[in-house]
């Protein structure tokens, strides 16, 4: 078991010295032969690592390819929590070594101390058989028929043979004895080693573990750093994006009592409206009305952190396909908005409005202050402004205010 356990970490070793560059994972090698919390908390420490991706390279992937600031504030954010399991995973990697070399440390403190008792003991019965060996060197080994030549009787011939056999006895005794002992220094020697040995690959793992949470911690401070960057230009991007909202909801609602006679008369503004997207249903939401995690929606405080919300429902499709009017009304062409991208709003007359937001474009000779009918192809689904993918954003105002679309379109 040592042999195999030096040369996994002669293997080791060997590894340790390639470049950092050309490492891309952060795992390491779980030991089975490890104590259990250690080897426990070494897969623990793996599986925490994920995909196991280079965070530094991921953070300078983030800054550099992706321009959107809401993703990557996202990325960061996916990225920090994946860096907090690692960090956690390895604090608790280094917790289990430091405790599991602790332990080792003091089992060979007391491995010492009895080896010193040992050996000790050993190196007295050592005295007692070179004393016994020089005394038979200089007396010889006992003469039997000596002893009963010289023997005034048979009691004293019998006492000379019993004490002979109990000198045998003892001798033989003593060298067993000497022979268990050396047995025993060599096991407890042996046991030291591989104690030794165990707490040498222990180190060195708890070097390599150190090193790597320094690593994680340094790339965490700095990706929270840039995301601190981010929310600035978020917060910036944020206040232009409701300054340009709160522009055109007074436009609109300016427009409302210019158009609403016109609109009223050609027989919109009934609050009856129709699925604007044909081609496809109900199915085709991705985001319904409501409270939002999207950090640039509208602010409402009733809403949980961010305090955001969707103000309608987005329906996605085919990029270009065709929308149509909810419901007969004088349409407001307002492309190139920064959030709603190219935006189209129809006034129906008796406060109803609706707004059509991403659009790729608009319907052939569609322009502002035109009457549509209900039904009418007024423009074609795009990804344009703060969108993720080709939709359309549908809203149903009332006065001026964001209601959820579902009511009326039963959705």
């Amino acid at each position: 078991m040592s042999g195999r356990r030096f040369a996994l970490a002669a293997l080791l070793a060997s590894l340790a010295w390639f470049p950092q560059g050309a490492q891309t994972v952060s795992a390491i090698y779980c030991y089975p032969g490890d104590p259990p919390a250690v080897y426990q908390a070494c897969v623990a420490y793996n599986n925490g690592i994920g995909q196991q991706v280079n965070n530094q390279r991921q953070l300078s992937s983030i800054q550099h390819q992706i321009g959107n600031t809401m993703a990557q504030i996202n990325a960061i954010d996916s990225m920090i929590a994946n860096l907090n399991r690692q960090i956690s995973a390895q604090r608790a990697l280094i917790a289990a070594t430091q405790k599991a070399i602790d332990d080792l440390s003091r089992k060979i403190r007391f491995g010492e101390a009895a080896l010193i008792q040992l050996e000790a003991h050993a190196t007295v019965r050592d005295q007692l058989l070179n004393q016994r060996l020089r005394y038979i060197d200089s007396h010889g080994s006992v003469d039997y028929l000596q002893l009963v030549l010289t023997s005034n009787s048979i009691n004293q011939l019998l006492n000379r043979l019993v004490g002979a056999q109990q000198v045998a006895q003892s001798d033989h005794r003593l060298l067993a004895d000497l022979q268990q002992e050396h047995v025993q220094l060599g096991i407890a020697n042996a046991e030291l080693d591989q104690q030794r040995t165990q707490i040498s690959i222990l180190l060195q793992q708890q070097k390599e573990t150190e090193a790597d949470l320094e690593k994680n911690l340094a790339t965490q401070a700095a990706a929270l750093a840039y995301e601190q960057e981010l929310q600035v230009q978020l917060k910036a991007q944020y206040d232009q994006v409701q300054q340009e909202r709160a522009a055109i909801d007074a436009e609109v609602a300016k427009l409302s009592q210019q158009y609403a006679a016109a609109a009223e008369k050609a027989g919109g503004g009934n609050g009856v409206f129709q699925w604007p997207v044909p081609a496809c249903g109900y199915s085709c939401i991705t985001q319904g009305f409501g409270c939002s995690s999207f950090y640039l929606e509208v602010y409402d405080p009733s809403c949980p952190w961010p305090h955001k919300i969707h103000t309608g429902v987005d329906i996605a499709g085919p990029y270009g396909t065709d929308i149509v009017a909810a419901d007969t009304g004088v349409a407001y062409l307002y492309p190139g908005s920064v959030g709603y991208g190219n935006l189209l709003v129809i006034l129906h007359g008796h406060g109803y409005s609706t707004y059509y937001g991403h659009l790729s474009g608009y319907a052939p000779g569609l322009r502002t202050g035109m009457i549509v009918p209900r039904g009418t192809t007024v423009a074609f689904e795009g990804s344009t402004g703060w969108s993720t993918g080709p939709h359309l954003h549908f809203e149903i105002r009332v006065n001026g205010g964001y209601k959820d679309p579902c009511i009326w379109l039963g959705c």
